[in-house]
C-alpha cells in the first residue's frame, strides 16, 4: 500500500478523492437531505389534502370507509384500516379523531391518521411508488454515476500521464545500458512533453560526443602514428652512428616531429575539452579591435620572414565574450592565412560592427583552395596540402569552428585558387 501511495498514479488518486470526489459527494449529500425533507413536506400535504376529501365525500355522499376508499384507490399510496377501540388510543389522539382531525407521523415515508366512519384509515405513500423513494432512487444512481464517471475520468487521464512517464523511464534505463539512439515522440507542451524534448536533446549530444570520440579515437591512432615513427625512425639511425652532419639533421628532424606531436597533443585535448563542454565560457566585455592587434603583434617574424604586408580596417569594437577562447580564433586563422599567403603579398584584416553583429575578416593572397577543399576544410585532422604543410595539426579550423559556436558565431571559408582565402567570423551582437 504504502509503494502504492509513493506512486504518481496513487498520488493522483488520493488528490481526486481528497479534493474532487468528496466535496462533490458532500455537497451532492447536503443537497439531497434539503431536497428530500422538501419533498417529505410536499408528500404530506398531499396525503392531508387526500384525507380532507375522503372525509368530505364520506359525509356529503353518506359513503362507508370501503366504498370511500374504493372510490380514491391511488396505486401511490397505501391505506391502512383498522377498527376504531377507544379505549387504544390516549385522550389528545382519541379526541383529534373523534373531532375529524389528521393525525400525522414524523415517520420517513410520513404517514397520517384520520377516522372515516367509525374506522381509523392510515395513509402512506407507496414504498415503490411514491415521490419520495423515486427521487431516492434517482439520486442515489445520480451520485453513483457521477462517481463512477468522474472516478474513470481520471484514472484515464492517470493512467495517460503515467504511460507517457513510464515511457521516459524506460528511456532512461536503455540509456542506461548503453542505447544512445533512443528518442521519446512526445510532441504535448506540458511539462511532461518538455522532458522528453530536453530528453531527446541530451541523447543527441551523447550520441554525437561518442561518435566524435570514437572519430577521434581512430583518426589519433592514424595521425599520432607518423611521428612517432619518424621519431623512432631517426633515432634508431642515430644509434647506428652515422655523420656528425647526419646525425645533426636526424635530431633536427626529430626535434620537429617531436614538437609537431606536441601541438598535435595540445589540439587534441583541447579540441575535446570543447567537444565535450569541459571549457565554460568566462564571457566579459573586451576591446576586440585591440586583442585582434596582439594578436598581429605575436605573429610579426613569421609575416617578416615572408616579407608580409598589412592592410588594416579596423574598427574599435568592444564585445562581450571569452577573451582567451577568441585569442586562439584570431591566432590559428592569421596562422593558416600566413602559411598559405605568397611572399611579398599583402594580408587584409577588417574588424567592422553594424546594428546586428561583429564581423572579422582575414583574407591572403595565396594558393586558395578548391571548393572540395573549402567543403572539407573544418574537418578534423583534415590538411587542404599535407605534402607541403606537414607543422599542423589538421584540428586548427575545427578548433576555431568550435569556439565560435560557443559564442554563438558563425565561420565561414571563400576560397578561389591562384587568389587566395577569405575567412570570415560573424558573432551576433548581445549577450553570447
Amino acid at each position: 500500500m504504502r509503494r502504492f501511495i509513493s506512486t504518481i498514479y496513487g498520488r493522483f488518486l488520493i488528490i481526486f478523492f481528497g479534493l474532487l470526489l468528496i466535496p462533490i459527494l458532500l455537497t451532492f449529500t447536503i443537497f439531497l437531505v434539503f431536497q428530500f425533507n422538501t419533498l417529505s413536506a410536499q408528500v404530506e400535504e398531499m396525503l392531508m389534502d387526500r384525507a380532507d376529501s375522503m372525509q368530505m365525500a364520506s359525509k356529503e355522499y353518506n359513503l362507508s370507509s370501503e366504498a370511500v376508499l374504493d372510490l380514491f384507490n391511488d396505486a401511490t399510496l397505501n391505506a391502512q384500516t383498522m377498527r376504531f377501540e377507544r379505549e387504544e388510543w390516549d385522550v389528545e389522539e382519541r379526541v383529534k379523531l373523534e373531532r375529524g382531525e389528521v393525525i400525522s407521523q414524523a415517520d420517513r415515508p410520513p404517514e397520517i391518521t384520520f377516522l372515516l366512519d367509525e374506522t381509523v384509515v392510515t395513509l402512506s405513500p407507496n414504498a415503490e411508488e411514491n415521490p419520495i423513494s423515486i427521487f431516492r432512487d434517482v439520486s442515489i444512481q445520480t451520485l453513483f454515476l457521477t462517481a463512477l464517471v468522474s472516478s474513470g475520468l481520471v484514472l484515464f487521464a492517470v493512467h495517460l500521464m503515467t504511460r507517457r512517464i513510464n515511457r521516459v523511464t524506460d528511456a532512461v534505463n536503455r540509456v542506461t545500458m548503453g542505447d544512445l539512439s533512443v528518442r521519446i515522440r512526445d510532441e504535448a507542451e506540458d511539462e511532461v512533453g518538455k522532458l522528453a524534448r530536453q530528453f531527446n536533446q541530451m541523447t543527441e549530444t551523447l550520441e554525437t560526443n561518442e561518435m566524435k570520440n570514437e572519430e577521434l579515437a581512430s583518426v589519433m591512432a592514424h595521425e599520432f602514428k607518423t611521428p612517432v615513427a619518424s621519431i623512432l625512425g631517426y633515432a634508431t639511425l642515430l644509434k647506428r652512428g652515422s655523420a656528425p652532419e647526419k646525425q645533426m639533421e636526424y635530431v633536427r628532424k626529430i626535434e620537429r616531429e617531436g614538437k609537431r606531436l606536441s601541438r598535435l597533443s595540445q589540439d587534441v585535448l583541447r579540441l575535446a575539452k570543447l567537444d565535450h563542454s569541459i571549457v565554460g565560457l568566462d564571457a566579459w566585455a573586451f576591446p576586440l579591435s585591440e586583442q585582434i592587434r596582439e594578436v598581429i603583434l605575436s605573429l610579426d617574424g613569421k609575416m617578416t620572414d615572408k616579407r608580409l604586408k598589412l592592410d588594416l580596417d579596423i574598427e574599435e569594437v568592444v564585445i562581450k565574450g571569452d577573451a582567451s577562447l577568441l585569442r586562439q580564433v584570431w591566432t590559428n586563422l592569421l596562422q593558416n592565412a600566413i602559411e598559405y599567403a605568397d611572399e611579398e603579398s599583402t594580408l587584409h584584416i577588417s574588424v567592422e560592427e553594424d546594428d546586428v553583429s561583429v564581423t572579422c575578416e582575414i583574407r591572403d593572397e595565396g594558393e586558395g583552395m578548391t571548393s572540395e577543399q573549402v567543403d572539407r576544410a573544418f574537418e578534423r585532422f583534415y590538411q587542404a596540402d599535407p605534402s607541403r604543410h606537414r607543422s599542423g595539426s589538421g584540428l586548427g579550423l575545427a578548433i576555431v569552428n568550435q569556439i565560435v559556436q560557443l559564442h554563438h558565431g558563425e565561420v565561414t571559408l571563400a576560397s578561389e585558387r591562384g587568389i587566395g582565402t577569405t575567412a570570415k567570423v560573424v558573432f551576433p551582437k548581445g549577450d553570447r
